[in-house]
């Protein structure tokens, strides 16, 4: 009895003050005065607002395949020009720009606009009662080196927001089709637009967080309010397969060919052939991602469609020799190829002087009779169209392009493509088909096709993105890439025969490839020309000529495609300085074996070895372990390892520069000779800003050696072809 009066007292206390806190609610909500206390909370009430602050999340990086970074974030600045005259200062000091043509002119002179039009903005926008402005995009993006340059004016109303830009130190030079780009949408997040900045955006771009809480109208959290926080998940860091050195090669080649042969466009990659990784695209006229001036938005690898021209007959010889009848000492006429249905839906050769339907070799040659090997190395058409009545039939050709599917996408890391046709109806459309004309392809189809050509007969897929992984630990890896076979459309005999005829095309006296013959490498190759259509017609004088390489031939590891688009002359297939070159430093930076014909060393191969872990071990330490066969940069006069380049667990080749930094500023050494990929190992490390003009090696640096450097300066640097 007793417990159940205790239990009805609390219930009565209990209900009590439920209802009195409800009564002092409701009397809140209504009078908007505390009951208890008697305060008048209406202005607090009414003030009340909920403020959200977005915390934006950090954008990954993206790494080359060497781990230099091409693409990251950096802080800048935007100018605010505060116009209106009742802003003030500490001790009211004028805030707002009261002088605007000296302020024009001191922001002119520094960020080299226009005096007038900066000063009339300003005027304008003082008439129209702006409290603040900007001066358009001269204004915006600005380094801390600019900021500071301003600063030192003392301007007042010339204040600064901060913000975050995409930079890409490579510029033009590293693949932008690939690698793409990114622009701030209205709330300041970087959006990817183009290439993996756009295809791997939601990776990129991490989980933004946020903080949200209560506060009155001046902006006062009130005590007690509500507070909520969301941390920012940064963005994951990408790793490309594309090795900016190499890259670096291809577009001084490319560069070379436009100017050699007044081009109209020049675009080629390279790529191992055992692993389907890119190791450089790209294609003139390019564009540098920093600057946005995009002329042609076209990736023309993969988007382009064009007629091949007779760098397509492996395809056909492939067919030729897989389905097990081709005999390559069989003699055949190479002179003008009339063909005619044989009634029964296949083709047959015909003399016939009335025939209409013929094709001939290029320049209308007539080699005689030769053995279908030769007619290969010779590249002759006739030769080649003779395959289809002598050795395999139309629908078995058509069968083994299917094999090689050049007619499908090819379906990589995002890359946007178009897909390529064939006419295979009439028998001349067969006929044709055999030396790359009457049908288009792209040159992603293209490289993806001759893997299994320059292999072991297994198509290997084409990738360029090789890793996604967390930023906060490279040891989580979200993505890794792995070899992708999508087909096997000839067996591995296959390929070897057809090697030996592709090493022969550059060998022998008469190959068409003879001119690709680079000393010290075997390599095989294939050439072409194909016509260009213009307004549904052909141009008798524009032309694409391409050529396939594939090296080392004993080993294939390597394949080079180069095509470009001028006026065609002879000069074409026997002008090849720059692609040699660009073969022959593929083949140097790679650490090959190059042996002349006789197999006597022409150089030696470079010995490697793993990259010891130095970071946070003392100099002597460092010194003791790398031992004398390297190029040891130290930075900085400390007495312990801060960072190093390149990092620990990469093979690192003797005479290779390492370095080593001991302290956040350091005296510049001399840069001269330095390559384009040292320079940025020197970036990657440091931190230090670089401007980069020029192919080659450094002869000019804008501050000079021993002077004292850190993460602020900007470091201008000049590059020019060794042996010029």
């Amino acid at each position: 009895m007793r417990n159940r009066r205790s239990l009805l007292f609390i219930f009565t206390i209990f209900s009590i003050a439920m209802i009195a806190t409800m009564i002092n609610v409701f009397a809140l909500s209504i009078t908007k005065v505390h009951l208890r206390s008697g305060t008048n909370l209406e202005s607090y009430v009414d003030s009340v607002n909920f403020v959200t602050e977005t915390d934006l999340a950090k954008r990954g990086y993206i790494y080359d395949s060497n781990g230099i970074v091409v693409a990251q974030d950096v802080k800048t600045f935007n100018i605010i020009c505060y116009l209106d005259e009742s802003r003030v200062g500490i001790n009211n000091a004028i805030a707002y720009i009261d002088d605007v043509d000296y302020t024009g002119s001191v922001l002119a002179k520094v960020l080299g606009g226009d005096e007038e039009s900066i000063a009339s903005l300003l005027k304008k926008g003082k008439e129209s009662g702006l409290y603040q402005t900007e001066i358009g995009n001269i204004g915006r993006g600005l380094t801390n080196e600019e900021k500071e340059t301003i600063e030192e004016y003392e301007l007042p109303g010339v204040e600064f927001s901060e913000t975050t830009k995409r930079n890409y130190p490579f510029g033009q030079s590293y693949s932008p089709y690939l690698l793409g780009y990114c622009q701030a949408d209205d709330n300041g997040k970087l959006v990817g637009k183009m290439g993996v900045e756009q295809y791997l955006n939601t990776e990129l771009s991490g989980i933004d967080g946020y903080r949200r809480y209560q506060a009155d109208d001046k902006g006062y959290i009130l005590p007690g309010m509500s507070e909520v926080v969301k941390e920012s998940i940064d963005g994951y860091d990408v790793y490309l397969t594309i090795d900016s050195v190499i890259q670096n090669y291809l577009d001084t080649c490319l560069n070379d060919i436009m100017d050699t042969f007044d081009a109209y466009r020049a675009w080629g990659a390279v790529m191992n052939i055992k692993s389907g990784e890119i190791l450089a695209w790209g294609q003139s006229d390019s564009f540098d991602p920093n600057e946005m001036e995009i002329k042609d938005y076209n990736n023309m690898l993969s988007q382009l469609v064009y007629e091949p021209g007779s760098v397509y007959k492996a395809f056909t010889y492939a067919a030729a020799i897989d389905a097990g009848d081709y005999d390559g000492k069989k003699q055949v006429d190479s002179g003008e190829f009339c063909v005619v249905s044989d009634g029964q839906g296949g083709i047959k050769r015909t003399y016939d002087p009335e025939a209409k339907e013929c094709v001939n070799n290029a320049l209308d040659r007539d080699y005689g009779y030769v053995d279908y090997d030769y007619g290969l190395i010779l590249s002759s058409n006739t030769v080649t169209a003779s395959l289809l009545t002598d050795t395999i039939s139309a629908d078995t050709l058509r069968e083994y392009l299917d094999r090689f599917k050049l007619f499908e996408k090819v379906d990589t890391d995002g890359i946007l493509e178009n897909v390529g046709s064939i006419n295979y109806t009439w028998p001349i459309e067969k006929v044709t088909a055999t030396f790359g004309q009457g049908l288009t392809t792209s040159s992603l189809t293209m490289m993806q096709a001759y893997t299994a050509i320059f292999g072991n007969g297994e198509m290997v897929k084409p990738y360029y993105i090789d890793k996604i992984v967390d930023s906060k630990d490279s040891n989580k890896i979200i993505y890794e890439a792995q070899r992708e076979v999508v087909g096997t459309p000839i067996k591995e005999e296959t390929a070897k025969e057809l090697q030996d005829i592709l090493r022969r095309v550059v060998t022998d006296e008469r190959g068409t490839a003879r001119f690709y013959d680079v000393e010290g490498i075997k390599v095989m190759a294939k050439t072409g020309t194909g016509e260009v259509a213009l307004e549904g017609s052909y141009d008798n004088e524009r032309a694409i000529s391409s050529v396939m390489l594939g090296f080392p031939y004993d080993d294939p590891e390597y394949m080079v495609y180069i095509l470009f688009e001028d006026d065609f002359s002879m000069e074409n297939s026997t002008n090849t300085d720059a692609v040699k070159t660009l073969v022959r430093s593929i083949a140097l930076s790679e650490g090959l074996n190059l042996t002349s014909e006789e197999g006597s060393n022409v150089i030696e191969e470079v010995k490697s070895s793993e990259m010891p872990s130095l970071s946070g071990h003392s100099l002597g330490y460092a010194k003791d372990k790398l031992g004398e066969n390297y190029d040891l940069v130290i930075l900085g006069d400390g007495q312990e390892v801060i960072r190093q380049y390149p990092e620990s667990g990469v093979n690192i080749y003797e005479g290779e520069k390492v370095f080593l930094l001991t302290s956040e500023e350091f005296k510049l050494p001399n840069l001269v000779g330095y390559t384009r990929k040292e320079i940025m190992e020197l970036w990657s490390i440091s931190g230090i800003s670089f401007k980069i003009d020029g192919y080659g090696v450094v002869y000019e640096q804008s501050i000079k050696k021993g002077e004292v450097v850190d993460k602020k300066s900007v470091i201008e640097v000049k590059l020019k072809d060794p042996g010029t």
